[in-house]
């Protein structure tokens, strides 16, 4: 099995959010996500007040939350919202070593055949910082389109027929 191969799986455990939590204090990471600020907070909360090994159900309110995983284990996360008819997706490979090596774009490729599939959506659409070039790249050659430049980030979208013609 090679580095960029992966699952992604709905099932969190305590210690995929102390990892995320890990995630959430480094700058580099952070710089790039438009997680709320207090998101690391709350999740330390979260582990400090609920004693259960396992703790999807504490994530997996009004959207999809995975984790990423490869042969090393959980290297990221990554979530479907469902918005005005759309589905957000939001993404991070955590692993900053496993930057550039197709994980992200295996990731969100997954994350489209659920979104699409399983969620049954015609449309996902991803909001990107204008700063993160790596990511704009990412879903710019998976086949989403520039849709609108806000403020500090550029909107993206991908239809169900687009994203069928680049698998079939």
């Amino acid at each position: 099995m090679e580095l960029s191969t992966i699952k992604l799986s709905q099932e969190i455990y305590r210690s995929d959010v102390e990892q995320i939590v890990d995630w959430l204090s480094d700058k580099e990471i952070t710089n790039n996500l438009n997680e709320d600020s207090n998101a690391k907070d709350e999740l330390i909360s979260v582990i400090n007040r609920v004693n259960m090994p396992i703790l999807t159900h504490l994530f997996n309110n009004n959207c999809r939350f995975f984790t990423i995983k490869n042969i090393y284990g959980t290297i990221g996360f990554l979530r479907l919202v469902p918005k005005n008819g759309m589905v957000e997706i939001v993404i991070t490979v955590g692993k900053k070593e496993l930057w550039g090596k197709g994980i992200g774009h295996n990731a969100v490729y997954e994350a489209l055949k659920k979104a699409f599939f399983d969620m049954r959506t015609d449309e996902v659409v991803a909001k990107i910082k204008k700063t993160n070039e790596r990511s704009r790249n990412l879903f710019k050659g998976i086949g989403f389109e520039e849709v609108k430049q806000l403020e500090s980030e550029v909107e993206y979208h991908i239809t169900k027929e687009t994203f069928f013609r680049k698998v079939a």
